[in-house]
C-alpha cells in the first residue's frame, strides 16, 4: 500500500510540473515560473513529509 501510495504522490508530482511547464510556454512565463516554485514546495514537502520524517 505504501508503494502505491508514492507511485501516485510522483504521478501528481509529474502532472503539476507538466501543467507549471504548460502555463509558462503557452500563457505566461510568470505564471510559469510560479507554477515551477509551487512544484519546487511541493516536492520538497514530499521529500520531508513522506521519505525524511517516517
Amino acid at each position: 500500500m505504501k508503494i502505491l501510495a508514492h507511485a501516485g504522490a510522483i504521478i501528481v508530482l509529474y502532472l503539476a510540473f507538466s501543467f507549471a511547464l504548460f502555463l509558462g510556454l503557452q500563457v505566461d512565463p510568470v505564471y510559469g515560473n510560479l507554477g515551477l516554485v509551487a512544484v519546487a514546495i511541493l516536492v520538497a514537502s514530499y521529500v520531508y513529509f513522506g521519505l525524511v520524517r517516517r
